[in-house]
Order: structure tokens, then sequence, then C-alpha cells
């Protein structure tokens, strides 16, 4: 589970990473659902990548699930898919 947290993490940034302007990032929140101050907030951040992520509008607009449903795997579940314990 850490690792698997550490993963999400870790593509929440490098999707951040890749709106590169405070304008895109602002407006990709946005569509995600993300209340209007908050997308502004995170979106005009001065702070780095990794703490930036971990910030309220990111993870609400990053789900765990919306991230699966784009096509990322969840390592704990295929990890059980193929370790079965007896």
């Amino acid at each position: 589970d850490d690792i698997n947290g550490w993963l999400y993490h870790r593509i929440r940034m490098c999707i951040w990473k890749q709106w590169k302007k405070p304008k895109t990032k602002v407006r990709n929140l946005i569509k995600m659902g993300v209340p209007e101050d908050l997308a502004h907030i995170a979106g005009n951040s001065r702070r780095g990548y990794w703490f930036t992520t971990h910030t309220v509008a990111v993870n609400m607009a990053m789900t765990k699930d919306r991230l699966i449903n784009s096509g990322f795997y969840d390592l704990a579940t295929a990890y059980q898919s193929v370790h079965v314990n007896y």
C-alpha cells in the first residue's frame, strides 16, 4: 500500500508537470470538478510539483479511481490477482 500510494502521487506529479502554465493548470482543475477558488490557489502556487500534488485541489481532481479509469494500474489489485494467499 505504501508503494501504491507513492506511485499514484508520482503519477499526479507527472501529470501536473505536463500542464506547464498556471492557466492550463487552473483550467484543467476546473474541468475536473474542482471549485474555482481552490483551482486558482493550486494552479498559481509557486511551491514545487511534489508539494502541490499533496493539496486538496489536486487530490480532488485526480482521484485514484479516475487515474485507474484513465489507464493506470492499481498495484495492490494486480499483486493480489497474481499472488494468491493460502
